[in-house]
């Protein structure tokens, strides 16, 4: 597995453990700590204008509680989503038990 295609599954990976709470404990996505995160993130991103349609469209799912929005990046594999899954500001909403269940999951993956 490349680095790129590790990355890209390490991702999607946490990305999946996120909407899977998110399902399972009726979150809201719209918080103060997850608007928070999206303000951190937009601060070190480019300022290169896909990059700030991405962090735009971060922002409109988490105004907007749009969880189907969330999915549809989450399950897609087209280059936008993972780039849109990269720069999630939902990954605030694992603690840290749950992230590193992700990393054992993944590590469990590349042993296959």
């Amino acid at each position: 597995m490349t680095v790129v295609n590790m990355k890209v599954t390490r991702q999607k990976l946490m990305q999946m453990a996120v909407l899977n709470k998110i399902d399972r404990e009726h979150l809201s996505v719209d918080t103060d700590k997850v608007r928070r995160n999206l303000d951190t993130i937009r601060q070190h991103v480019s300022r290169d204008p896909l990059m700030t349609s991405y962090m735009d469209r971060w922002e409109q799912i988490v105004r907007d509680n749009d969880i189907d929005g969330f999915r549809r990046i989450v399950d897609s594999g087209d280059e936008t989503s993972n780039e849109m899954r990269n720069l999630s500001p939902l990954s605030i909403l694992l603690d840290e038990d749950e992230r590193l269940q992700v990393l054992d999951d993944l590590r469990d993956l590349l042993k296959k």
